[in-house]
């Protein structure tokens, strides 16, 4: 028995170094090449640490469902006093849990090897193989988008919105540094973060150390933040120093490298007016929530930018302001200045100019233009009324027919702009009765045209509006009592304003109407009629009192009339 034990030991022995030189060379290169992807995957997750723990696992399970079969098989062997080499080799290397413990152990091994290097060799989060070979890194930027950032806004969009809530933690955070360096009044040696550079760039200046200046301005250009202040005090810099050519050249050169909004509008604040103004619009078009761009396009309006102001640059002035201050109630500005001083002086600015804007009627600004009508035997002179006085031209047209034409010149000069003054009224030898339309535009002290604006003419509202101010003007000579007799020659006139002439002698009874006809087709507006202008006044006649009713039902006060 002991001899049979002996050979026993000695066979199985060959039988488990043959298994395991079997797994190491099938299964070494295998576990090598899943630890070398793995190791590469290293950024996206520690694979190898997983590998490890699971091939362990499957040794220590294989390890012991072997031996614990293996025993069993031997013994059943054993019974007969002796054990073949076939029952050998199904207990040993034909068994599958000795061939998965084999692979298992050679797996393990090769996993352990690769974590160690790891903990020695490797720097985080890269590997060991991207940390050698560097060409390997680039591999793995490519395979895996190692930026941390980036991976983990693809993940969900509640990471999206956590990191868009990191952002605009770290802006406000730059702000409260910029804030706390600029107290401090001193230059920060080995200045590392935007706020500190754009804080030095500052200090620079003021010691007229500019080439220092430039080396911090672009330190800050270089972080990408999009804070607008910073790049507008580098553009003014730069056209103090380079003039205004220069600094369009280096803001060109640096839009090469530079996409941020805030760029883009400084450079456009470096071009000629026109241009600046069509940049300006167009940033704000393509950019809606970035409120600074609103503001300095709305100052391109004001009357500090421009001297003097037309209506139309009010309109414009007011409506941007007004928009700014929506977009700011949204908290679209602030986010945009990392200097809160400069933001409040923005801040107060605006509302001050929209305080000002606010001071003339709404109405004005909408619509500048105001018409009066006034109708004679000779037909109608229409009368404009503009808010703008330095107005250049003015145009009209009636009921839409035909071109715009001019309301030519006034044989005057207009103050205002040294030229002709435009003439105001339109003459127009007869018009329907009913609604009419008339659209007119004029050219301001800028040559921009304004308009046109649509006025609306009803015949009989004219009518009965001039009818009353022409009443109102001659109040004392409605009537008037001479040779005995009352005339009402002086409200006649008017008669095709009035519903009604109630009258009384000596008292304010208001007991008898004047009787009168309403004008007939072809009448002029201000003739009397056919009928007796005047009645007979009583004896002894003290006054005379009156009260007229148009034809819209409103009354006038009562006048008296005394002898």
């Amino acid at each position: 028995m002991a001899s049979l034990l002996s050979s026993l030991c000695g066979t199985c022995g060959r039988n488990y170094q043959s298994l395991m030189l079997r797994a190491a060379k099938a299964g070494g290169p295998l576990s090598g090449m899943v630890g070398l992807a793995a190791d590469l995957g290293t950024p996206v997750a520690n694979f190898i640490l997983w590998l490890t723990i699971g091939a362990g696992c499957l040794t220590v399970i294989a390890g012991l469902l072997w031996f614990g079969g293996h025993q069993r098989q031997m013994r059943r062997a054993m019974a007969d006093g002796k054990v073949t080499q076939e029952e050998l080799e199904q207990a040993t290397e034909h068994n599958v849990w000795s061939v998965s413990f084999a692979f298992g152990l050679v797996s393990t091994v090769v996993l352990c090897l690769f974590m160690g290097a790891q903990k020695l060799a490797a720097e985080e989060d890269k590997g060991v193989l991207a940390t050698l070979v560097p060409a390997l890194e680039q591999m793995q930027k490519s395979l895996f988008k190692i930026e941390k950032d980036v991976v983990a806004v693809k993940e969900t969009t509640e990471r999206i919105e956590t990191k868009t809530d990191q952002v605009l933690t770290k802006l406000e955070d730059m702000s409260a540094v910029f804030e706390q360096a600029a107290k401090s009044g001193a230059i920060i040696a080995n200045a590392s973060t935007p706020a500190e550079h754009y804080h030095n760039a500052r200090m620079f200046e003021l010691k007229s150390d500019f080439a220092s200046a430039r080396k911090s301005y672009n330190a800050y250009l270089a972080s990408g933040v999009d804070f607008i202040d910073p790049y507008l005090a580098y553009t003014d810099m730069l056209k103090v120093q380079d003039g205004l050519e220069g600094a369009r050249e280096v803001v060109a050169a640096m839009r090469k490298n530079n996409t941020s909004t805030s760029l883009e509008i400084a450079a456009a604040l470096l071009l000629p007016k026109e241009q600046r103004i069509a940049a300006l619009r167009q940033g704000v078009e393509k950019h809606a929530d970035f409120a600074p761009a609103v503001y300095l396009l709305s100052r391109e309006f004001s009357v500090e930018k421009l001297g003097e102001q037309t209506l139309a640059d009010k309109r414009e002035e007011k409506t941007l302001l007004e928009q700014f201050r929506t977009l700011d109630g949204a908290g679209k500005f602030q986010r945009f200045v990392m200097d809160k001083k400069q933001a409040k002086i923005w801040l107060d600015d605006a509302e001050v100019r929209l305080a000002k804007l606010a001071a003339m009627p709404a109405a004005v600004l909408e619509n500048p233009v105001t018409l009066s009508a006034n109708q004679s035997n000779q037909g109608w002179m229409l009368t404009l009324g503009f808010a703008d006085y330095k107005i250049k031209n003015v145009e009209y047209k009636l009921d839409g027919a035909g071109e715009f034409k001019s309301t030519g010149f006034a044989n005057m000069t207009n103050p205002q702009t040294g030229l002709p003054m435009p003439s105001q009224t339109i003459m127009v030898a007869t018009l329907a009765p009913g609604e009419h339309t008339l659209e007119v535009r004029y050219t301001d002290m800028t040559d921009k045209v304004n308009g046109p604006f649509v006025l609306k003419l009803n015949t009989a509202d004219a009518a009965l509006k001039a009818g009353k101010n022409m009443l109102d003007m001659t109040a004392t000579s409605w009537l008037s009592i001479q040779n005995g007799n009352v005339y009402f020659t002086g409200v006649l006139t008017h008669r095709g304003i009035l519903k009604s002439i109630r009258y009384s002698f000596d008292s304010e009874k208001l007991d008898q109407e004047f009787p009168f006809s309403p004008p007939k087709p072809g009448d002029g507006p201000y003739e009397i009629g056919d009928g007796l202008p005047y009645l007979k006044a009583p004896d002894g006649l003290k006054f005379v009192a009156l009260q007229l009713t148009f034809v819209d039902g409103t009354q006038s006060e009562v006048k008296k009339y005394p002898k």
